[in-house]
């Protein structure tokens, strides 16, 4: 369980996405941080300072930075930093989250910045419930940071995680739309990888051939729907079967029973 799902969160008054001014810097190396800085670069370049070792910063670095901290930042003023910083307190201050790092990269495919910015929309707009929301949308971005760390990352090398996203992207496509006459062709174009190649990784990788994956979706569906109180040739017109019979046919062989079966 991560260290951030045990704690309550009580955010504070400063938060905020900026473009740092250009004379902008801040020194806290002889007055530390008294609460959390949660604090993600979207552009720019810079140097920081944190607790004696430093950094040179770039889109994509996060900082967490902690109670006692102590702390000196600049930047680049031809490319100054764009940064979002969410400060907040836990209620338990007696435990002050040391075995997470203070500073991770944060990987695009976290998709994280939507996030960042919700957060920063729902405190401004103050709408009913925002500070809930604010809070959890915290929370989540805490476990992301922590899943940054090396320890939490996937295994293996990083063209084989690649890899991996691409499949379960693909996979998650065809869950999607499972009535859209889905090709190989096009499910390899959409990977950037030759049909054959695309077959073979996807069937490594999820474990079944790409063909009955589309199938299995395609009648899990239908199954669905059936219960839902669609009939049988409502249900296959819907997922794109060009006869009831085929239709049938299919469902029985992927479930060894009759689509009436199903139908309550």
């Amino acid at each position: 369980m991560s260290v951030f799902t045990s704690q309550e969160l009580v955010l504070d008054s400063y938060f905020g996405k900026v473009i740092c001014e250009p004379n902008w810097k801040w020194s806290r190396e002889h007055e530390p941080f008294h609460d959390y800085d949660f604090w993600y670069v979207w552009d720019g370049e810079g140097e920081v300072s944190l607790n004696g070792k430093h950094y040179h910063v770039r889109k994509g670095d996060c900082f967490l930075f902690r109670p006692g901290d102590l702390t000196s930042a600049k930047h680049n003023q031809q490319h100054p930093l764009t940064v979002t910083y969410i400060h907040f307190n836990t209620i338990d201050t007696a435990f002050p989250l040391v075995s997470l790092p203070s500073f991770v990269h944060f990987d695009p495919s976290e998709f994280h910045e939507p996030y960042l910015d919700r957060f920063i929309h729902v405190r401004l707009t103050g709408a009913y419930g925002h500070n809930e929301e604010a809070v959890m949308l915290l929370r989540l971005l805490l476990l992301m940071f922590e899943r940054q760390t090396p320890g939490n990352q996937a295994k293996g090398d990083p063209a084989r995680r690649s890899m991996n996203r691409v499949m379960m992207d693909i996979a998650a496509h065809i869950i999607q739309d499972p009535g859209h006459q889905h090709s190989i062709h096009d499910l390899a174009k959409q990977a950037h990888l030759s049909p054959r190649y695309f077959s073979l990784k996807f069937k490594e990788i999820i474990g079944q051939t790409i063909e009955s994956y589309i199938i299995q979706k395609r009648i899990e569906r239908a199954a669905y729907l059936l219960r839902l109180g669609m009939n049988v040739g409502e249900v296959s017109e819907a997922l794109g079967y060009r006869s009831i019979y085929f239709f049938s046919r299919q469902f029985k062989k992927v479930t060894g029973m009759n689509p009436s079966e199903v139908r309550l």
